[in-house]
Order: C-alpha cells, then sequence, then structure tokens
C-alpha cells in the first residue's frame, strides 16, 4: 500500500495515520462472509512515496519483483498522479491492482488494453459530468456557463471536475455547449461584479465548483448585486468531494462567518431559491455504519500490523476516502474468496493470487459496501449514483429530486417527483427555467410596437406614470416616517442600558425600602437566592429601578435587524399571568443580555430537588403547577410568537406566590448559535435533537410540555428514574435513535391523586411522531377536566401546609444546627489530611496563599519495583487493595516521624521533611529514618491473592531548596517545585531494590551535621538531565550494619545487590 504521510493537505482526504487501519476492518468483515479466507494468512507492507513520481515507479517495482518480500497485490496508489504509471507496471506483469482515493476521482482508467489488471472501487469525475450533461439535456439547457477556481489546498478538486465536465460537453453531448468558461482567481468585489455582468448575457444556467465556502457566497452577492436573483436563472452548485455522509446535512452555503458580520444574510439566503444541489450520492448496503467506522479508525490503527500510538494519536477520526479504502480492501477479498472456491487447488495458490486479469474478472458484481451499494462493470470501474436536489430551511438541509445512475459510462434519470411544480421548481412559482429568456440574454428580441408608433402618448403616459409613482411615494414616506416613530417609541420600552442595572452584590437597598427586600426574598433569604445563579453561568442577578430582576446572557455576537426588534417588541407587550415578563433587551452590555422579571422561589427544577423545601408537595401543589404551566403555553401558542421554543423546568420559573411563570422563550434569531449544555437538551424534541427541523414549533413544544409534566409527577429531574448507564450523553443519544419503542422517561408517580388519566395524556404529548401530538387547547380543557382536590387557591393550600410545620420548626433548626457543626469537624479534619493546618486555615478564611521558599529541606521518592508487571496479574480492584494496603503502612510510618506526605502518583509515594514547618538539618535525619524504617516494614506486607509474590521498592532522597505553594481552584494541591524535586526523583529511578540511593548533598549533611547512619560511595552515576553524579548508599544506623571483614565493604549491601 502507498499513502501519503506528510503531506497535510493529502492526510486529510487519504493519509496513512487515519487510513490505513481500514484494510484490518475489511478483513474481518470479509472471513465473516467468506469462511475460506480463514485458510490463508494475510501481511501487509506500506510504503509513504508523498505522490512522487520516480519514487513510486521504484517502489511499486521493487515490491512486486522482489524475491523474498514480494507482494501479490497493490491497494492504491492513492494519488492521481503515480496511479496511471503503476498500472502500465501492473499490465506488463499481470498484477492486480485495486485502487481508491483521489487516483480513480480524477483518472480515467476506462481503457481495458492499457489497464487490464485495475479495479477502480471509486466513482469518477469523468462519471460526474456525464451525468450533469445527463440533467442538462434533460431539461434543455444547451448554453451553459463554467465557473470554478483552483485551489491547492483542496488538492485542486473543482479545476480537475471543471476540465471533465468540459470534456464531455465538447466530446460527448452535440447539442449542448460551454458558452463561457471562467477560472476565478481574484474574488475582489469588482473583478467578481465584472464576471456577473458578462456572463449574465451570455447564459443563464451555471455550472458553479468552488472549493471554499466563503468564495461561493461572495460570488452569489455578486450575482445578486448585478440583479442575477430571479427565475430566470439557474446555478448548479456542484459538490466534489464526495464525502456525502458528512456534508448531507447543515450546508449553510451562504452563511456569513465573516466577524463582524457583513449583514446581507438576507441578501444570501434568498439565493437558495435558484440554488441546486448537484452531488455524488450514496445509499444501501453498509451505509448505516459509515459514521461509527469513521470514529473507530484510531482503533484500527493501534491494531497490528501498524501499532500506531504516538503518530497517530491526534486524529480522532478516520480520513474522508478511508471508508473507500474499506470498500477496496473487501472487494479484493470477495474476489480472492470466490476465486479460491472455484479454483479448488486445480491451480497453484501462488499463481493463481498474482493472475491480475483474472481477479479483475471476478471484481464484475454488486456489493454491499460501507459506501453504499455499488456495482463494478465491465471495465473493472465503479458505477457512480448523483443526485441533483434543493436547498431548504436557509439551506440547511438538501431534498434530492433526481437520481443519476451511471452504468457503463452511461448516465440514466431516475425523477423522484411526480408533480415538477410542486417538487423541484417549487421555488419558482411552479416553472422550469428556460434555456435563454424570451427576450434573449440582452434582452432584445421582444418588440417594442407601441413605443414605436405612438411616441408622443407613450411620453405622456410615462410623465403620468411618474407623477402617480411621485404622489404614491410621498404617501408611502409620510406613512413610513410615522411608523419608524412609533417603533422607535415602542424599541425605547424594551431597550435597557446596562449602566442602569445593579449587579446584586453592589446593591445596598436603603432603610426606607428595606420591608421590599424582605417580601421579596418570601421566606428564604436574599443571599442565599442570589447563590443559586453561578456567576459563571448564564444568569445574573441585578437591581434595576429598585427591583430584582434577572439577566440572561446570550453569549454569541449579534446585531439586530429590524424582524428582530419588531419581535422584541412583541415580547415586551406579552401580559399573563402565567408568562414571565420580558422586562427588556440590554444592547450595550458586554455580551446581549435579556432581562426577565424575578422569580424568588427559583424554578420547578429547583423546587423538585430542594431536600430543605419544608413544604409537602402533595397531589394538590403538582396539579396547581401543571395547571398553571399549561395556561402559560396555552397563551404562548396564542400570541404573535405562536412558539416557546426552549420549555424545560428549568424555566418554569415560581413567584413568591407560587404561581408558575414560563420564561426565557423567544429569541430564535439568538438562540440558533447558542450551544445548549447537554443536560439542558433533555426537554427537547427528538426531532429537534436530530435536526429533523430546523428550530422548534409547536408540537416540539408539546413534547418538552410532557416531560415537565413527568417531571412534576415524579417530583424528580427527566430520566432519573431510568437507571441510564452512561448519564445525559447517553440518554441524549438513545433519545436521537429512531426505535419501534422511543425512549421515554418513567411515569412513577411520587404523589397520590394524580389520574390515569393524566398519565395517558402525557404518553401522548411525547409521540414519536409530532402529528399525533394533541393541541393545547386539548390539553388544556383535559387538565382542567382532571381537577384534583377540594382548594382552588394553591396559596390557601401553602398556608395550610406550612401551619403544620411551625410546631416542629424550631426542633429541627436545632437538629439541623447540631448536624452542621458535627459535618464542620468532618469537613476540618478531612482537609488538615489533604492541605498542612496553617495552608488549610487560610484557605478557609479565603486569604491567598503566596508561594513560600525553603532553604533546605529533605525530600523523599519511593516507586514499587516492576509495578506494571504485577499488576498485569490482577485486577483493577486488586491493584487498588494492594497499593491501599501498601501505603497504609507508608501513612502510619510516616505518623511517627517530623515528615510531611505531599501525594501518591500510582505507585510512585513522595514526602518531604523541613516544611511546611522547619526544622533545622533534622529533615535528613527524618527522612533517613523513615526509609530504613519502610525497609524494615516492606517484606512484613503480603500480597493476599498472590502470596508468593514479594514487594521491592526502590528509594531516592535528596537535601536542597524548594518552593511550595498551593496551586489550582478545584482540589487545590500542595505542590513542591524547584530542581531538588527532580533530583530527587532521578535518585529513586536511579537506584536499586530495597536500597536507598541518596545524593552527594543529601549525604554530606546526614554524616558531617548528623552523624550516626553508615553509608557507602556508590560511585559515579550518569543521571539523565544532571550529568555524572557522585551517590552513596544509606545502609542503616552505626552499629546495625556490619563489613565484610574480607574486604571492609557491607555484607548486607553486597548480598542484597547480587
Amino acid at each position: 500500500m502507498f499513502f501519503p504521510y506528510n503531506s497535510s493537505d493529502q492526510i486529510k482526504w487519504q493519509g496513512y495515520q487515519n487510513s490505513a487501519g481500514a484494510v484490518i476492518a475489511a478483513l474481518n468483515l470479509a472471513k465473516e462472509n467468506y469462511s475460506i479466507l480463514n485458510e490463508i494468512e494475510v501481511t501487509y507492507s506500506w510504503i509513504y512515496n508523498e505522490c512522487v513520481m520516480p519514487t513510486a515507479m521504484g517502489n511499486f517495482f521493487e515490491m512486486i519483483t522482489s524475491v523474498n518480500e514480494s507482494i501479490d497485490v497493490m491497494f492504491g496508489p492513492a494519488c492521481s498522479e503515480t496511479a496511471p504509471l503503476c498500472g502500465n507496471i501492473a499490465a506488463y506483469y499481470n498484477f492486480p491492482i485495486f485502487l481508491y482515493g483521489l487516483s480513480s476521482v480524477f483518472t480515467s482508467f476506462e481503457d481495458v488494453s492499457l489497464y487490464p489488471t485495475v479495479v477502480t472501487v471509486m466513482p469518477s469525475y469523468k462519471d460526474g459530468a456525464r451525468g450533469l450533461a445527463k440533467i442538462l439535456q434533460n431539461f434543455a439547457w444547451y448554453d451553459v456557463a463554467l465557473i470554478y477556481m483552483q485551489s491547492t489546498k483542496m488538492l485542486r478538486k473543482c479545476e480537475k471536475f471543471a476540465n471533465e465536465v468540459d470534456s464531455v460537453i465538447s466530446n460527448d453531448i452535440f447539442n449542448v455547449r460551454i458558452a463561457y468558461k471562467r477560472i476565478i482567481t481574484n474574488f475582489s468585489a469588482s473583478n467578481l461584479a465584472n464576471i456577473a455582468n458578462t456572463v449574465k448575457k451570455l447564459s443563464r444556467i451555471f455550472i458553479i465548483c468552488l472549493d471554499e465556502q466563503d468564495k461561493f457566497r461572495s460570488l452569489m452577492l455578486a450575482f445578486y448585486d448585478s440583479g442575477m436573483n430571479n427565475n430566470e436563472y439557474v446555478y448548479i452548485n456542484t459538490d466534489v468531494n464526495l464525502d456525502y455522509y458528512i456534508n448531507s446535512e447543515n450546508q449553510l452555503l451562504l452563511k456569513d462567518y465573516n466577524i463582524p458580520p457583513d449583514g446581507r444574510d438576507n441578501d444570501t439566503y434568498s439565493m437558495y431559491d435558484y440554488i441546486l444541489h448537484f452531488q455524488y450520492f450514496m445509499t444501501g448496503g453498509m451505509s448505516s455504519y459509515y459514521n461509527e467506522f469513521r470514529t473507530n479508525m484510531p482503533t484500527y490503527m493501534k491494531q497490528s500490523p501498524f501499532n500506531c500510538t504516538t503518530e497517530c494519536e491526534m486524529y480522532n477520526v478516520s480520513s474522508i476516502y478511508a471508508p473507500y479504502l474499506f470498500d477496496t480492501a473487501y472487494v479484493y477479498y470477495a474476489c480472492l474468496a470466490k476465486m479460491m472456491v472455484e479454483n479448488d487447488n486445480k491451480i497453484p495458490f501462488n499463481e493463481l493470487i498474482k493472475n491480475g486479469q483474472l481477479i479483475a474478472n471476478y471484481s464484475i458484481d454488486t456489493f454491499q459496501g460501507i459506501t453504499g451499494e455499488f456495482s463494478i462493470n465491465k471495465l473493472y470501474i465503479r458505477n457512480s449514483l448523483l443526485a441533483l436536489g434543493t436547498y431548504y430551511n436557509f439551506g440547511q438541509n438538501v431534498t434530492n429530486w433526481i437520481e443519476i445512475n451511471v452504468n457503463d459510462g452511461i448516465a440514466n434519470l431516475n425523477l423522484l417527483y411526480t408533480d415538477p411544480s410542486t417538487t423541484i421548481w417549487k421555488s419558482r412559482n411552479g416553472k422550469q427555467p428556460l434555456n435563454e429568456p424570451k427576450c434573449g440574454y440582452k434582452n432584445t428580441l421582444c418588440p417594442y410596437q407601441f413605443i414605436q408608433q405612438n411616441s408622443i402618448g407613450f411620453a405622456f403616459t410615462i410623465i403620468g406614470g411618474v407623477i402617480l409613482i411621485i404622489l404614491i411615494i410621498l404617501i408611502f414616506v409620510c406613512l413610513y416616517i410615522q411608523k419608524k416613530r412609533e417603533e422607535e417609541k415602542q424599541n425605547d420600552m424594551w431597550k435597557i442600558s446596562y449602566h442602569s442595572l445593579i449587579k446584586y452584590e453592589d446593591y445596598e437597598k436603603s432603610a426606607s425600602l428595606h420591608q421590599s427586600r424582605k417580601s421579596i426574598a418570601s421566606g428564604k433569604s436574599s443571599t442565599k437566592l442570589s447563590e443559586k445563579f453561578n456567576p459563571e453561568g448564564r444568569h445574573r442577578l441585578f437591581v434595576y429601578k429598585n427591583e430584582y430582576v434577572m439577566g440572561r446572557i446570550h453569549s454569541c455576537p449579534y446585531i439586530l435587524n429590524k424582524s428582530d426588534m419588531a419581535h422584541l417588541r412583541h415580547l415586551r407587550m406579552l401580559n399573563n399571568d402565567n408568562v414571565n415578563k420580558l422586562i427588556g433587551f440590554s444592547l450595550n452590555a458586554p455580551t446581549l443580555m435579556s432581562i426577565w422579571k424575578f422569580c424568588s422561589r427559583g424554578s420547578i427544577a429547583n423546587i423538585l430537588t430542594d431536600d430543605n423545601l419544608k413544604i409537602n408537595i402533595d397531589g394538590v401543589f403538582i396539579y396547581s403547577l401543571i395547571k398553571d404551566t399549561v395556561e402559560g403555553l396555552y397563551f404562548i401558542h396564542n400570541s404573535p410568537i405562536e412558539i416557546h421554543g426552549n420549555l424545560s423546568s428549568r424555566n418554569c420559573l415560581i413567584n413568591e406566590r407560587w404561581q408558575v411563570k414560563l420564561s426565557d422563550y423567544g429569541l430564535p434569531f439568538l438562540r440558533i448559535f447558542e450551544e445548549g449544555k447537554p443536560e439542558h437538551l433533555l426537554w427537547t424534541a427528538p426531532e429537534v435533537l436530530r435536526y429533523d427541523i430546523s428550530y422548534p414549533n409547536k408540537e416540539s413544544d408539546i413534547y418538552s410540555l410532557a416531560i415537565v409534566l413527568s417531571d412534576l409527577i415524579n417530583k424528580g429531574i427527566s430520566f432519573d428514574n431510568n437507571n441510564i448507564e452512561g448519564g445525559v450523553d447517553e440518554v441524549i443519544y438513545m433519545l436521537k435513535n429512531k426505535r419501534s419503542s422511543p425512549f421515554r422517561p418513567n411515569l412513577d408517580p411520587a404523589v397520590e391523586d394524580i389520574p390515569s388519566a393524566m398519565l395517558h395524556l402525557i404518553k401522548d404529548m411525547w409521540s414519536e411522531d409530532p402529528s399525533l401530538r394533541p393541541k393545547i387547547n386539548v390539553i388544556k380543557k383535559l387538565i382542567k377536566q382532571m381537577k384534583v382536590g377540594k382548594k382552588s387557591n394553591l396559596m390557601d393550600h401553602v398556608y395550610s401546609m406550612l401551619e403544620n410545620y411551625a410546631t416542629s420548626l424550631e426542633e429541627d433548626i436545632q437538629n439541623r444546627t447540631k448536624e452542621l457543626m458535627e459535618e464542620k469537624k468532618k469537613a476540618d479534619l478531612l482537609l488538615s489530611k489533604m492541605l498542612p493546618k496553617a495552608v488549610a486555615e487560610k484557605l478557609k478564611s479565603g486569604q491567598t496563599i503566596a508561594p513560600e521558599h525553603f532553604d533546605l529541606v529533605t525530600i523523599f521518592f519511593s516507586d514499587v519495583v516492576s509495578f506494571t508487571t504485577l499488576a498485569s496479574k490482577c485486577t483493577a480492584l486488586q491493584v487498588v487493595d494492594l497499593m491501599n494496603g501498601l501505603y497504609t503502612i507508608f501513612d502510619s510510618t510516616i505518623s511517627e516521624h517530623d515528615v510531611y506526605k505531599v501525594e501518591t502518583i500510582g505507585d510512585g509515594y513522595l514526602c518531604v521533611s523541613g516544611l511546611p514547618e522547619r526544622n533545622g538539618n533534622n529533615h535528613v535525619k527524618e527522612i533517613a529514618n523513615l526509609s530504613l524504617e519502610l525497609l524494615k516494614q516492606i517484606p512484613k506486607f503480603k500480597i493476599g491473592h498472590l502470596p508468593n509474590e514479594e514487594i521491592r521498592i526502590r528509594v531516592g532522597m535528596h537535601s536542597g531548596p524548594c518552593v511550595a505553594g498551593v496551586v489550582g481552584l478545584t482540589m487545590p494541591r500542595y505542590c513542591l517545585f524547584g530542581d531538588t524535586v527532580n533530583t530527587a526523583s532521578r535518585m529513586e529511578s536511579n537506584g536499586k531494590p530495597n536500597h536507598i540511593h541518596m545524593s552527594s548533598d543529601a549525604h554530606k549533611l546526614l554524616t558531617e551535621k548528623i552523624g550516626g547512619f553508615v553509608t557507602e560511595p556508590r560511585g559515579e552515576v550518569l543521571i539523565k538531565g544532571k550529568g555524572v553524579m557522585e551517590t552513596y548508599w544509606l545502609l542503616g544506623k552505626t552499629g546495625e550494619v556490619k563489613a565484610n571483614s574480607n574486604n571492609g565493604m557491607y555484607t548486607d549491601y553486597r548480598k542484597d545487590s547480587m
């Protein structure tokens, strides 16, 4: 196999690092389908020739003629420059080649006499040109313009395709001609305007191939500005990347990604009505596994024979053409299997397998590939399937109306519509565009009889028409000015200056307004209320005109247009008991911010998850909340905004009177740019998650309402009672997946008196088919008939419940206070074990922990010898149990010494003496005693599940200066920094089992300042990053270790080191 390896432009499409594993996956599938393949062993060879022709020819010749290491088949080369040359060599040697990638797309191998052993398993540009020419003939479009660009970054695909289109139309199609051909290199506005003014005089049918999306948008704007935005014009956008399964949705060809935006989205989006989408199309086969295969490519690359880990770790998905390599390899394996069965050992296998023409003949068949169902024709070339469609939902999706099958070089059309006026030409008033306008390209073919015969009458007509137009214009101007003034007046109602908003934490209420603050808090302190809103999240608590308001941050750059302002005016005017009031919108805030009326009791989600809520949430309570929620959505669906679009238990707010207020509705122009967190999508309808619809509608609101009602009935957040492993992401995946039995929350009522009819209603509301979901007016009527309880007013019911709690409230507070103190003691104890006491106290008081320098400390490092081998004999739980038992011994030993444990990393153990409390020079003695004590304790430790295994450790110690400080805000760590830490680590890693390896600094301090210990020089040792160092062994305390009388060395040391 030949692969590009270093070319960044090639790797995206067909590089080794993200493609080669396809042959392994293909072989595994082939062996499942053809058992005879299990009788042979397949080996692979690959070369990175980077598409260099001399190198590729030389490598290929060597690989097929080598006596000892010859190959039997070639997959590739993928480069168009080298494939024809290798095909000629293969023809000479009757050697099989199976092509994929750009080699088969760019180059035609239809001449079997030149390439009798080449099999092409990828659609070609020539077939694409034939299909496009067939479309032109079908609609009688005979004069076409061909406009394209040359992009080296995109491997000049558009240039290659345009040349094929030119060749097919010029040589094979007698009644179609290219009236204008232009390769664009300069995309300035003036140059594009010149092109537009020139081409509209020559054609109305444009074949466009531009590799870069922003260039396509610029060209469409030039056509728009030149008046080429009407039903006469047809723009055929050709997608020649052959990546249908990646780009079939969310095209957004004309979306403005400029910062700041140019504000011309309305102009460009209007051009979608005149654009047709032409693409290579794939269906059937194993195409449903296409995306799964691309995602699994890193796993295939890690397998033998590639074993690609480090160099492939940056590629988390396959190359674009790797699925074609999978199909290429699978076709070969299938041919090989069929040939082996039919041969039945009549011809030696070594001769059979290299017979290129014989293997090529077996490829003439239909295959179920991962890029769809396809056939190989008698020219050993894959037949092509193409499609022509129109855009909808502002270019987010494409609907195909014609399929083009190119079989054996002949294109055939399959019309997917019956009435063109209501399908493919619907956006053009149901009429097919003509090849040439009735009055000609230059508008010179229509007669002007009235003007020529009665010029005076025509002049008076023109003058009268001008006067009438002026009068009409004056009337419209007056009406427009009046309307603008009224709009500005209404806009001032929702515009709020950010400087008029006071942050809650900065707000200090005057004494005269103290009572108002108490009423707003309504049973909860204002401090606790503000803590519910994370300063890092989307909501901010403000005070505006002496009232609490909630700011909703919209983190997307956007400039409001007229329709957006009209939408805000509608929102500002909404007023209902169960809809939260939009106070206004701030345009001059750091980010765009909508301002809403503040509801002190939070949301339904807060109420359902608040364990400290002193109210019994019974059936009456739940029914009242359900009724309010339905009333609110009923009002919205019958208001000018029509849909909520974002309904969930998180934005069904509750005010101080226990009324539900639907909030965070509307603003679709901002929500389309906002990315929601996975946990916020639990209430979103499946069709929205799957992008079946571009934006939520009334039916999706009904689904969201059903989930909110299930939350209330279950008294919990959606799907918490489904016991799904994998969390929110798994739930979202299951919701997106279309199944015979749709995935929904379990309905397990946590309160009494819930009518069974309500459960059936909820199930109807979350139906998988949106058309089967009941309308909001039906839901409102049914809910009203399911009245629960006798009290009609929720406040009366709440006050009744509060009276029942009053007698036990004081005792409950005392118990809670006692529990709080106990928990505080536990937390302080746990914190003291994780951080030094002085550091912990500063953190608790909110002080900044400054790094501290220590002139001299001694650092201890240890690790378990052969830990990887030992761990391989254990399960994961046994490894944890083993390390816990071992480090329990370490921790208990440390407690007897003036030593501070810093951290454990895997089997590594790090501690230090001399900090955080300084102890003079005693730190080296403390570490020395600790090291000797641990070596004595280790033999006593036994591994329960491996009784015959012994634990051995390496110990390293070094003395020197270091800096210590707390790092991080989340899970803060007390860490050491400095070269002393690195040197101590090197002492450990260069030590020996059950020995204490110490640096010369530690040795000098221990022997000269402290004394009482026996050491022995190890000699000079080459230390990584340090060079040559003089190091020593610490053997024990004086009197505990005896020297050998024969050689003056220490017996214990010599015995252990053998």
